[in-house]
């Protein structure tokens, strides 16, 4: 009997031993878990923080420079009539310097294509591309502009869409599949902050490759203004223009990101809009819509 017991004791014990190291083996795998869990965390947050290391300040704390007096979104198309409202990029590097455009790309495959292009197009901007929209030709594509629509509020407004109804931007990308994106932002912005400017622009076009993986998407240079309009003011000039057109073209890549620079078409010999073109000094003339759109198709890329 005495026996039994003691057999009965160490059998118990043993038990008893064994229940502890698995515990304490269980323990220890789900401290070694949350410590590399930590880890990831840590890193994930690290390469976050390097990814935005090339924005000056965060978006809560930024502020436009000046505020725009308006911008160019109540200009005349044509000098005369007033517009309604028409219905990755280079991810920053190591370090938060961005990549230059010409590493890894390659010159793509431009055509000439008729209206069907626009078929499955959508085109996103301010004045300009109401004008474009309106003056020109732009088939079935979807728009979503406005007179002085810019960076920091496309979110915010609902834009009539072709078939009537009022939608989001975002309710619009995640509605339907495009096979083309056209954007042209960045003259009304001028007045605020650059780099806080080009951090939003950046982010538009980072949700655009994401909800829209198989999109071509161009990113269209802002069209200059007159030299005597750029010579008058200390924002709305050919200077700031092009300094943040060349931050629109380091975004491209050339693969699904191009950059495409209409100024060519309508330029003079110093780098201004030409006067013929304009009765405000910062539109084409409503009947030279049609010309930026035959441009446009003259630059097409196939998918």
């Amino acid at each position: 009997m005495k026996k039994r017991m003691r057999n009965r004791y160490s059998y118990t014990a043993l038990l008893a031993c064994s229940m502890v190291i698995a515990a304490s083996v269980q323990v220890t795998g789900f401290a070694r878990a949350r410590t590399n869990e930590n880890a990831f965390c840590q890193e994930t947050k690290l390469n976050l923080a390097i990814n935005a290391d090339w924005v000056s300040g965060t978006e809560n704390e930024m502020r436009p420079a000046a505020e725009p007096a308006g911008g160019l979104a109540d200009v005349p198309a044509n000098g005369s009539m007033n517009r309604p409202a028409a219905g990755l990029a280079n991810v920053p590097a190591e370090g938060g310097k961005n990549r230059p455009a010409e590493e890894g790309s390659r010159e793509p495959a431009v055509f000439q294509a008729d209206i069907s292009y626009f078929d499955d197009a959508l085109f996103i901007g301010d004045s300009r591309t109401v004008g474009l929209y309106e003056y020109g030709n732009l088939g079935n594509a979807e728009v979503v502009a406005d007179s002085g629509m810019n960076v920091h509020e496309i979110f915010d407004k609902k834009f009539t869409t072709r078939s009537g109804e009022k939608k989001s931007l975002e309710a619009i990308l995640s509605g339907r599949q495009f096979g083309k994106i056209y954007l042209m932002l960045g003259i009304n912005e001028l007045g605020y902050d650059f780099d806080y400017t080009v951090s939003k622009y950046k982010k538009l076009v980072e949700k655009l490759c994401e909800t829209q993986p198989d999109a071509l998407i161009f990113l269209q240079a802002n069209l200059h203004v007159t030299d005597g309009k750029s010579a008058a003011s200390d924002i709305y000039n050919n200077e700031n223009i092009d300094r943040f057109n060349q931050a629109v073209r380091q975004m491209a890549d050339n693969r699904k990101l191009f950059y495409l620079d209409v100024n060519e078409l309508f330029d003079d010999e110093g780098g201004n809009l030409a006067e013929q073109y304009t009765a405000d000094n910062a539109h084409v003339l409503g009947k030279y819509y049609a010309d930026w759109v035959e441009w446009i198709l003259a630059h097409a890329v196939r998918n």
